[in-house]
C-alpha cells in the first residue's frame, strides 16, 4: 500500500501554538501519567472510567473552542465508546476489561482524528480501517514531537525560569542538607521523629518513578494526534486514492480462474455434510453420539466451526480482491459463488450452536461457553451480511461489519458474564436442572459469583448436601475478607464488588 507522497505538497507553515494548546500539551502528559496509575485496569476499573471520561470531557472541550462541527460518525463513534466504557466498573471479566479499556483510549484517538474532518471518506464509510490506521499509527508517530514546541511558547517562557530556579535551589540544598543530617542522625528521637514524617513504601516510590517516566512518551503521542489532526503536522497518511489504486492493480485472475480453484472445494463441503449427516444433527435433536462426550462433542464442533469460517473468509476476500469482474453475468457467478461459501458457513453453525446449548444444558455455563456462543453468533451475523451485500452493491458491508462487532462487543462486556456465569448455575442448581454446582469455577468468578452463592446456601437443603454448605461459607467468608481490603481505595470500586458486599451483609 502506497503512502501519500509529501513531496507533492507545499511544506505545511510551522503552527504558531495557543495558550490553549499549551494548557492542553501539559494536560497530555498528566494523562499518560494518570494511565499508567490505572494500570492494571483491572484492579482500578473505576480509575479506568475516570480516565477516560476526562479524556473526552477534554476533547469536547477542543471541538468547542475550535468551533467544530462534529460528523455523525464522529458521534457515532464517541457515544458506542462512552457506553462501552461502563463495562469497566459493570464487568468483572479480566479479558473484557482489557478489551474494553483499550477499545475506549483507541476510540479516543479516532474521536480527534474525524473532528477536524481528516476521514477517508465522509459518512459510514467501509474506509473505516484506514482512519483507525491513521489516527492510531501514522499521525501521532509523525507529530509526536510537537509537544515541546508547544510547552515552549511565549506563554511558558516565565514559568520555565521559575522552574528552572526551583530546580537550582534543590540541587544547591543537597550537600549541606546531607551534612545536617549526618551531624543530627545520632539522636534515636530525632530519627524516629523523621520515621514517621517521611515514612514511605519504597516499592510505591518506584511505581511512581516508573510512570512518571512513562508519561512522557504517552503525552508526546497523545499531543500528537490532537496537532495531527488539527494543525496538519502530518504530511503523509493513508489515502482511500492509494488504496484503490492498489486494489485494482492486484485484480489480474480471470472469473474462470475462480470458478475452478473453489469448485473442489464446494464439492467436499458437500460430501462431507452427507457423510457426517447423523453427526450434525445429533445436535438438534439432543442425542449425543456414541464415542463422544457432552465437552468433546461441543468442543470438537466449534473448533471445526472456527476453521472452515476463516477458510471460507479468505475465499470470499479472495474472490473480491484478486478477480477480474467483467460483464455483468461474470459478477453474478462470482457473488453466487460468494453466497454459496455464506452458505455453507451458516449451515455448520447452527449445528456447533445446537452442541453447544446441549453442553451447556447438561452442565451449565462457564466463561469460555459464553465467548463461544458470542463468537458463534457474530460470525452468523457477519456472514449474513456478506452473503446479503452481494446483492445490494451500495452496502457498506465492512462498515456495517464493524457496527455490529462493536454493538455486540459492548453489549457482551455491560452484561457482565461472570454476574451471567453464576446467576444462570445457581438458577439451575436450585431447579434442579443442574444435578451439582462447580464450586471451584463459582470462587473464580469473584466478586460476581458472590449473590448467586449467597441464594444457593439461603435456598438449598442445607441438611441434604452439608459439603456443598460448607464450602458456600468458606468461600463467602475468604471473600468478605478480600472485598475488606479493596476498601482502601476508591479507583478499585466497581458494581459486582459493591453488589457482593451487600449480599454478604444481608447473608451475615
Amino acid at each position: 500500500m502506497n503512502w501519500e507522497n509529501s513531496s507533492y505538497h507545499p511544506q505545511s507553515p510551522k503552527p504558531i501554538y495557543s495558550r490553549f494548546d499549551t494548557v492542553f500539551a501539559w494536560l497530555c502528559f498528566l494523562f499518560g501519567f494518570l494511565f499508567c496509575q490505572a494500570v492494571p485496569v483491572t484492579e482500578h476499573p473505576l480509575g479506568g472510567l475516570l480516565l477516560i471520561l476526562a479524556l473526552y470531557i477534554t476533547g469536547f472541550v477542543i471541538v468547542s473552542v475550535n468551533k467544530v462541527k462534529l460528523s455523525a460518525a464522529c458521534i457515532l463513534s464517541t457515544a458506542f465508546s462512552l457506553i462501552i466504557s461502563a463495562a469497566l466498573i459493570l464487568s468483572e471479566s479480566s479479558f473484557l476489561l482489557r478489551l474494553s479499556y483499550a477499545y475506549c483510549l483507541a476510540s479516543y484517538c479516532y474521536f480527534l482524528y474525524t473532528a477536524f474532518g481528516n476521514n477517508a471518506e465522509k459518512g459510514f464509510s467501509d474506509y473505516i480501517s484506514l482512519d483507525y490506521i491513521n489516527a492510531l499509527f501514522v499521525f501521532p508517530l509523525q507529530a509526536m514531537t510537537t509537544v515541546f514546541s508547544a510547552i515552549s511558547t511565549k506563554f511558558t517562557k516565565k514559568g520555565s525560569q521559575f522552574l528552572l530556579k526551583i530546580l537550582i535551589g534543590c540541587g544547591i540544598t543537597i550537600i549541606p542538607t546531607a551534612l545536617v543530617f549526618g551531624f543530627l542522625s545520632y539522636d534515636a528521637g530525632f530519627l524516629a521523629i523523621l520515621n514517621r514524617i517521611f515514612s514511605f513504601d519504597s516499592s510505591a516510590v518506584f511505581r511512581l518513578i516508573r510512570n512518571l517516566l512513562f508519561a512522557v512518551p504517552l503525552g508526546m503521542y497523545g499531543f500528537g494526534v490532537y496537532d495531527a489532526s488539527h494543525n496538519g503536522t502530518a504530511h503523509r497518511k493513508l489515502t482511500t486514492e492509494a488504496f484503490q489504486q492498489k486494489l485494482q492493480a492486484v485484480k489480474r485472475l480471470p472469473q474462470i480462474t475462480a470458478v475452478v480453484a473453489v469448485l473442489p472445494i464446494l464439492f467436499l463441503y458437500v460430501v462431507f455434510f452427507i457423510s457426517q449427516w447423523q453427526y450434525y444433527i445429533s445436535g438438534f435433536t439432543g442425542v449425543l453420539p456414541e464415542n463422544f462426550s457432552y465437552a468433546e462433542y461441543a468442543r470438537h464442533g466449534f473448533f471445526q466451526l472456527c476453521a472452515v469460517s476463516v477458510i471460507n473468509l479468505l475465499l470470499i476476500v479472495f474472490i473480491s480482491i484478486f478477480i477480474r469482474r467483467g460483464d455483468q453475468n461474470s459478477s453474478i457467478v462470482l457473488n453466487i459463488l460468494a453466497v454459496v461459501f455464506c452458505l455453507f458457513t451458516l449451515i455448520l453453525i447452527s449445528t456447533a450452536v445446537s452442541k453447544l446449548i446441549m453442553y451447556i444444558h447438561y452442565y451449565g455455563l462457564t466463561q469460555k461457553r459464553i465467548y463461544a456462543m458470542w463468537l458463534m453468533t457474530l460470525i452468523a451475523i457477519l456472514f449474513l451480511v456478506i452473503a446479503l451485500g452481494q446483492f445490494l452493491p451500495k452496502m457498506r458491508v465492512i462498515a456495517l461489519s464493524a457496527a455490529i462487532t462493536i454493538v455486540m462487543f459492548g453489549a457482551l462486556g455491560l452484561c457482565n458474564v461472570n454476574t451471567l456465569t453464576a446467576q444462570y448455575n445457581a438458577d439451575c442448581y436450585l431447579a434442579g436442572t443442574l444435578q451439582s454446582v462447580d464450586i471451584a469455577q463459582m470462587e473464580r468468578l469473584g466478586d460476581s459469583a458472590v449473590p448467586a452463592l449467597v441464594k444457593i446456601a439461603g435456598e438449598m437443603d442445607a441438611q441434604k448436601d452439608p459439603e456443598l454448605k460448607a464450602d458456600i461459607d468458606g468461600i463467602l467468608s475468604k471473600r468478605s475478607l478480600e472485598l475488606e481490603q479493596k476498601k482502601g481505595s476508591v479507583f478499585r470500586w466497581n458494581l459486582p464488588a459493591a453488589l457482593a458486599r451487600r449480599a454478604l451483609q444481608k447473608y451475615q
